[in-house]
């Protein structure tokens, strides 16, 4: 009897190695990796909703900055269509003088440039402003006052030829001649076209930035010039209007 229930048992011992080799083992195993699995699966899922974070913000910072671009675009082409405007009413105002070839209007990327000839603004050696000056001037300074988003640079240029004789006590160089003509442009600008004083600025340039050759009469008269350059003013730095008191000269 003894014998029959060891042989039972050594049989139970064996179908259950049998059985935890067979069935539970690979369960155990299959979960261990199911479990691996899972811990991969959820690192992955981590890193993928970090960069779905990531993503989210570079996609809102691009439709910050592709709202700032088009308000920028639109800024521009205002700007660009105003200028125009200002280039089409000085081109109207000043017809007779381009035709006559004594002034020229040129738009330059984003600024505009008028150039007019010292002739038809002074008399020789003089820096007060003639009749014919004042009548330019004025068509011109009705314009710009109008072009309240751009400074107004007037530059004044002269040829190489010396100043000699009893002229040369009030202006010794081409320095004065030509910052003295620039900076009367700028007081007509100011008393009598009423333009914001805050937008205007005198350079002399004297015979340093030639347009053309001094060795010839025609190149000398192309250098003897008043430039205007109307330049943007950012609009956080554009001054607020305040009118202007006229100056007595």
């Amino acid at each position: 009897m003894a014998k029959w229930l060891g042989l039972l048992l050594v049989i139970l011992l064996a179908a259950g190695a049998a059985f935890y080799l067979l069935v539970l083992r690979p369960q155990k195993d299959a979960l261990a990796l199911a479990e691996q699995a899972a811990s991969v699966c959820a690192q992955q899922l981590a890193s993928l909703r970090g960069q779905v974070a990531d993503l989210t913000i570079i996609r809102d910072q691009l439709q910050r900055s592709g709202a700032e671009l088009a308000e920028k675009v639109a800024e521009k082409e205002k700007e660009l269509l105003a200028l125009r405007s200002t280039q089409d009413e000085l081109v109207s105002e000043l017809k007779n003088e381009i035709a006559d070839k004594t002034v020229q209007v040129q738009r330059i990327r984003d600024q505009l440039r008028v150039d007019l000839v010292d002739e038809v603004l002074f008399d020789s050696g003089e820096a007060s402003l003639k009749p014919a000056g004042i009548a330019v001037f004025g068509k011109i300074g009705a314009v710009l006052a109008k072009a309240t988003d751009r400074r107004v640079e007037v530059q004044g240029h002269t040829d190489n030829v010396p100043i000699t004789g009893a002229l040369a006590k009030r202006f010794p160089t081409n320095w004065e001649l030509s910052a003295a003509r620039a900076t009367n442009v700028v007081r007509f600008l100011q008393d009598q076209a009423k333009l914001d004083p805050r937008r205007l600025t005198a350079t002399a340039h004297a015979e340093f930035q030639p347009k053309g050759p001094n060795d010839t009469d025609a190149g000398r008269r192309q250098n003897r010039r008043i430039e205007i350059l109307l330049i943007p003013i950012p609009l956080a730095e554009q001054p607020e209007a305040t009118p202007v008191a006229p100056v007595t000269p």
